[in-house]
């Protein structure tokens, strides 16, 4: 058995098979015929960060975001701009299913199904906005067919920053020697998502390779010009003028997974410089969402100084806060075996398995979850 099936099937998920081929269907002129919902359909259901400049033009690149809805008729098709990102879609229950997008603007992702039974559709954004921007304009049903009111969400919500390995990056590889693509990445199976899900949790990624707390990963100076915190304000990464409105979306807690390309490459950014900086993010985020909990992880890829330096920041932060609310979750390299390791070294399936299990844990804690 493949051994990333395997691990899937331990952590109680669903594979992912890839589409062997991707139905497309003829795009009609006529807007106005029934099959046709908009993007801006009240049952749609956005959770991540995404753009409604064009509310019937959903815009995003970040890893991670996903769209929801519940479904009437047989069949199911998506109209998504996107000619290079990969999506995972799911249907009912069923197993997951790889989209690569190309230059078509409409996917067939559901046919054959039961007609007297409404349906339910996740799209899952599997890479990073590193291959750029999608827009999401909508589906289309079968003829006379609907969206239904989609249900709830979870009342729990866990906002996640990082790098990489949040990004899912390489964690489809089969060993650390292989090399880093668009189909070895998926963001949906990084530690992030897959803590969420343990703990009932809606989840928004804000995460992009190779960035940090104030130096980037090779930078040949100690402070890059764009970190992530520099990123974090934006709606989309790759829209410089769009920016973030907090009060949208409110998580209860929040995960920062920061440091290791800061620490990974040399000249290493100062102590007192990095460890400002990161106070300095952690204070923006009580102040854009007031009382919530803020989980720190270093590792598994960086141990010290960065270490260290992050657990003493979250250290002298509890000593000044009188309701804990920040905490430190060390991912020591020693949980991990050379099984665990996917692309360039970054945690495949395996290893994010057991981040999940370290973080878990403590977020049940503290979160009384």
């Amino acid at each position: 058995m493949n051994k990333n099936l395997l691990y899937r099937l331990l952590a109680g998920l669903v594979f992912i098979v890839q589409l062997s081929s991707c139905t497309t269907l003829v795009a009609t002129k006529n807007r106005g015929f029934s099959g046709y919902i908009n993007a801006d359909d009240p049952n749609i259901q956005y959770i991540g960060r995404f753009d409604f400049s064009n509310p019937q033009q959903v815009s995003f690149d970040w890893p991670g975001v996903y769209i929801h809805a519940k479904f009437e008729g047989t069949s199911c098709s998506i109209r998504l701009n996107d000619h290079n990102n990969e999506y995972a879609v799911i249907v009912d229950s069923r197993a997951p299913r790889i989209l690569t997008t190309d230059s078509s603007t409409i996917y067939r992702v559901a046919a054959g199904l039961a007609d007297s039974i409404p349906h339910n559709i996740t799209i899952i954004k599997r890479s990073e906005a590193l291959f750029g921007k999608g827009e999401f304009l909508g589906f289309i049903l079968d003829e006379g067919k609907k969206l239904l009111p989609p249900g709830d969400r979870p009342e729990r919500r866990i906002e996640f920053i990082g790098n990489s390995i949040t990004c899912g990056y390489g964690i489809e590889g089969d060993n650390d020697s292989c090399k880093f693509s668009l189909q070895t990445e998926d963001a949906d199976m990084s530690y992030a998502p897959m803590t969420a899900r343990a703990l009932n949790a809606d989840y928004s990624l804000v995460a992009y390779s190779g960035r940090g707390v104030v130096r980037n990963w090779g930078d040949s100076s100690k402070i890059s010009k764009h970190p992530m915190p520099f990123l974090y304000g934006r709606t989309c990464f790759n829209d410089t003028a769009s920016i973030w409105d907090y009060s949208k979306w409110i998580p209860q807690a929040v995960v920062i997974n920061l440091g290791t390309n800061d620490y990974s490459t040399k000249p290493f950014p100062d102590k007192d410089v990095f460890q400002n900086a990161y106070i300095q993010l952690i204070n923006r985020i009580r102040t854009q969402y007031p009382g919530v909990t803020i989980f720190c992880i270093c590792g598994p890829m960086i141990g010290e100084p960065c270490m260290g330096y992050v657990k003493e920041v979250v250290v002298n932060e509890q000593k000044k806060t009188r309701d804990k609310d920040v905490f430190f979750i060390p991912i020591p390299r020693s949980i991990m075996t050379d099984s665990d390791w996917g692309c360039d070294m970054h945690p495949n399936i395996s290893g994010a398995v057991k981040m999940t299990n370290e973080i878990v844990t403590v977020i049940k804690t503290y979160m009384n979850w």
